[in-house]
């Protein structure tokens, strides 16, 4: 208890003095102290500096403190009992300022009584930490540092994923890893896993975390028995800030600017705003009517048709826009931390990060139908489409953390919330209904508002114990997912033969909300989570083993519900409402109009099923860590999964699921040289069914203009995986890998189309994906080491995938599993000398044809075509303290396109001779001018 009083109170003198703390005149060294053959951090190593007393202790997780020094070059001292001891020299250390240096050590030869000690620069140290990371991993996987991320033009964290080997995202916030859609992963915040944020599918937006929170970002491609066993793609664990190792306060604002939507003067707003947009938050006037919300139930039966209309006119009339002129984007963020070392020993320390955005978007494009039977002919219909999108962020990060020589505990809490206001329109358009001699001609638009958020906390902690130094780790974490769609109008005017205009009102047995309609959508996921692993290390065959298990419960409980309502002629069998002598879309339904004209609602029971959905995860492990000697790691075991689901939707029975999984996993690493590793795996995961596919009701998707069925009887698909990876580090910093592997799949459950614009999910018979990745990062000062060589990185990652997938009524063709990519391709051009006073670099980024909609047969499959993506960013220092920033995003600015694939169906790649284009998005290039200034 004193140890927590303590430091809380430390805690609290840290805060209140910060603005003392960035005055010190004196530096630090700090850093973690690493095992050479399999980089895990070493506990109760000492660090001293020569010629003095000072000295520090690594804590639990590895990490040393050397504070309180003059300015000036030092050397340090490394010991370690079983390892030889090491010197590091030409430390430099600056006032105010932290110098950091991971150092390894390799374990002792003999027991002869002389000390032998190692000597290494500060260069060498920090060279050899790095490479050590890099090459005794034992899983294949792939990532990216904070380094990294701080010098890309990446603004959130869906952006960064795209720099990774193997993975593409696919809507700017879906990750899409080998290949395999976003239902293929796993989503991890600092090891617990995240609740989805999308209410139809297993995925999480990405693009709501920021990418200067984040630490690092993993890519598992192989399976352990430690992580979570629902994964054939990646499990993507996200990892965020939490004990600095100095102290540091920085303030960055940007200024952005959209070829598109900056400076418009015509932009669409929808109106009226709410109380607290300008936040991010919809306020109260968008909620349902509680004179609707309360009297659901009896709505249909037990109302007369004067009640109704009096219900309608209790909503808001807000189908009003206006039009104004943008201003640039704007981001603020604000972040600062501090550590301090205690009496005891322990180190305190907490990261707080706060962010905030406001921007505009406008995306524009068409939309063209054709008969596949005849697509020579005149299209079916075609349209215009423009959105215009207000877009507000807010998040923030606190994380705290106590370290001690045997305990380390961290509380980590990130929080965003990212809101857009929309308006869609639709001009020009023209519907011929398969008679072209038969035009009907209409306009029309939606105006939404979406906020969607994530919170999660996690209390983690790792204990040492004992003289064996038997590891006990633990977290407990809960997780909130939500999404809130409040009113979203939609409005369909068509043209009459004279030029006039009108509103199609039907009746109230056939209301259509996707034509005239308000929709009310709310989603809310609660995930609950605990585990706790035991490491126990031993000695066998002369060499370190360890063996691990735990256990792992996860809960999630998911509310969602949605009112679908379309407005209607109450007693008659449908009307038009002409537009005209003063009747417009500003007043049509307001309540005197509404009275007038005999409005009302009819709810789309279809469209209107709430659900409500719980599961239960209950799993186990044994895990063997394996050394056979110094070339041969071996990594094994087998996980147990225990997965309960129910599903509860309105006016249904309920489902219930139950599965137990016994899934075995295998990862050989051979040390082929001292810097080149051949990996090998093999390992068995689930894919389960998410509940809205369980859901067994119809509902309309707005955004794509598809209905979109459950299916009850969906079963959980099993996956066996395996993979080869040759790797080559040259240097640090530097890789050249490739990789290849395969996966087999039982039951996939894949979307499919059951005609009439009406999408289900079903399992199909099983699916094949083969598939390779070439990586390569290298430094080109082979050229020459002087000028720009020196300091110029080049890098690319690339994968090719072929999948098929067997269904019972299409075994004819070669399938692609849904969301799959051909191929994949990542490159990169990095300047960064030492000194980071100017630094440049520039991205490249393709990804080839995917599938993004299944059709009743091969020819109406709708696939994405393949775009050019090149970002540029160029850096410099200013004022000591400060760096201005330039970023150029998409300079290409392609469209976005979807297509049929109408010629040869084995053949996916897009012809313009033969394929229709049926959809192109526009989004234009952005330029983001940001200014860092650091308090040091």
């Amino acid at each position: 208890m004193k140890k927590v009083i303590s430091a809380i109170t430390a805690l609290f003198v840290l805060t209140l003095t910060a603005g003392n703390l960035f005055a010190q005149t004196t530096g630090r060294i700090s850093g973690k102290v690493i095992d050479q053959k399999n980089s895990e951090t070493l506990i109760g190593a000492t660090v001293n500096i020569e010629g003095t007393t000072k000295a520090s202790a690594t804590d639990a997780d590895g990490h040393y403190v050397l504070s309180g020094l003059a300015p000036g070059k030092y050397t340090i001292l490394i010991r370690y009992i079983g390892y030889q001891s090491k010197t590091v020299s030409d430390i430099e250390v600056k006032a105010g300022a932290n110098t950091p240096l991971d150092v390894t050590l390799g374990q002792a030869q003999s027991q002869a009584l002389n000390e032998v000690v190692i000597k290494a620069t500060y260069r060498q140290a920090s060279v050899g930490a790095l490479y050590a990371r890099q090459k005794n991993s034992i899983q294949v996987s792939d990532g990216i540092s904070s380094d990294i991320i701080r010098r890309s033009p990446d603004r959130n964290t869906g952006d960064v994923l795209k720099r990774i080997g193997g993975t593409s995202v696919q809507d700017g916030k879906f990750v899409v890893i080998r290949g395999l859609a976003e239902r293929y992963n796993n989503n991890l915040l600092n090891g617990s896993v995240l609740p989805s944020s999308e209410p139809d599918k297993k995925a999480f937006s990405y693009d709501i975390i920021p990418a200067s929170l984040i630490d690092n970002i993993v890519v598992y491609k192989t399976a352990t028995p430690d992580l979570p066993g629902d994964f054939a793609g990646g499990a993507i664990n996200t990892i965020t800030k939490d004990i600095p190792d100095s102290k540091f306060m920085e303030t960055t604002l940007s200024i952005g600017y959209n070829s598109k939507a900056t400076f418009k003067n015509d932009f669409i707003d929808p109106q009226p705003s709410g109380k607290y947009d300008f936040l991010g938050f919809s306020d109260d006037s968008r909620k349902l009517p509680p004179v609707y919300a309360d009297n659901k139930a009896i709505y249909t039966s037990g109302t007369t048709n004067n009640q109704k209309i009096a219900i309608a006119q209790q909503f808001p009339n807000t189908f009003g826009s206006k039009t104004i002129t943008t201003i640039p984007n704007i981001n603020f963020q604000f972040v600062t931390g501090n550590s301090k070392v205690l009496k005891n020993e322990g180190r305190l320390g907490y990261n707080f990060a706060l962010n905030y955005s406001t921007g505009y978007r406008e995306s524009t494009g068409d939309r063209t139908q054709y008969n596949v039977s005849a697509p020579d002919q005149l299209p079916l219909y075609s349209f215009d489409r423009n959105i215009f999108s207000s877009t507000k962020t807010l998040g923030g990060l606190f994380s705290l953390g106590y370290t001690t020589s045997r305990t380390k505990l961290v509380f980590r809490n990130l929080f965003n919330n990212d809101f857009s206001k929309d308006y869609e329109q639709t001009n020009n358009a023209l519907n011929r209904d398969g008679d072209p001699n038969n035009p009907i001609h209409y306009r029309g638009f939606s105006s939404e508002v979406t906020q969607n958020g994530v919170l999660s906390s996690v209390l983690e902690g790792q204990h040492t114990i004992g003289e064996r130094k038997i590891i006990v780790d633990w977290a407990g974490s809960y997780g909130l997912s939500y999404r809130k769609q409040p009113d979203q109008r939609i409005v369909t005017i068509f043209s009459a033969p004279d030029g006039g205009e009108y509103l199609s009102l039907p009746s109230e047995n056939s209301p259509l909300s996707n034509i005239l309609g308000r929709v009310y959508s709310n989603l809310n996921e609660n995930i609950y989570s605990g585990k706790i692993n035991v490491t126990y290390p031993f000695k066998w065959l002369n060499q370190p083993q360890k063996i691990k298990a735990g256990g792992l419960y996860t809960y999630r409980d998911r509310d969602f519900t949605i009112d679908a309502l379309g407005y209607v002629d109450i007693v008659g069998n449908g009307k038009s409402i002409q537009l005209a002598n003063g009747t417009n879309i500003e007043n049509v339904f307001s309540p005197q109009s509404i009275a007038n004209n005999n409005i009302a609602f009819s709810r789309i029971d279809l469209q209107s099923t709430d659900y409500v959905g719980t599961s239960k995860l209950n799993s186990g492990y044994l895990m063997l860590d394996n050394k056979f000697s110094d070339k041969l790691h071996l990594v094994w075991g087998a996980r147990v999964e225990r997965y309960e689901q129910k599903l509860a939707a309105t006016g249904k029975a309920v489902q219930n699921y139950v599965n137990t999984d016994i899934l075995p996993s295998a990862n050989l690493s051979y040390a082929l040289t001292e810097k080149s590793n051949l990996r090998a795996s093999f390992y068995k995961s689930v894919n389960r069914p998410e509940f809205r596919e369980l859901a067994d009701f119809r509902y309309f998707d707005y955004q794509n203009n598809f209905n979109i069925s459950g299916n009850k009887n969906l079963v959980r698909s099993t996956i066996s995986n395996a993979d080869l990876r040759y790797e080559i580090f040259p240097s640090s910093g530097e890789i050249i890998s490739v990789s290849a592997f395969y996966k087999k799949f039982t039951n996939p459950i894949e979307q499919v189309n059951l005609d009439n614009d009406v999408l289900s999910y079903d399992n199909a018979v099983s699916a094949e994906d083969f598939g390779a990745e070439v990586e390569l990062r290298k430094k080109l000062n082979f050229i020459s080491e002087n000028g720009l060589f020196k300091n110029l990185t080049f890098y690319v990652n690339a994968s090719y995938i072929n999948a098929k997938v067997k269904f019972r009524n299409r075994e004819e063709a070669k399938t692609p599993l849904q969301g799959q990519s051909p191929y994949l391709i990542n490159s990169g051009l990095f300047y960064a000398p030492e000194s980071g006073s100017f630094t440049f670099n520039v991205l490249y980024n393709r990804i080839g044809e995917r599938l993004r909609f299944r059709g009743v047969d091969p020819h109406t499959d709708i696939y994405e075509k393949p775009r050019d993506v090149i970002d540029f960013q160029v850096s410099k220092r200013l004022f000591k303290n400060g760096e201005l920033k330039l970023t150029l995003s998409d300079i290409l600015a392609q469209t976005n396109a979807l297509y049929y694939n109408i010629g040869d169906v084995n053949k996916i790649a897009y012809s313009a001779a033969t394929d229709k284009i049926i959809q192109n998005r526009f989004n234009g290039f952005t330029t983001n001018l940001s200014f860092k200034y650091s308090f040091k």
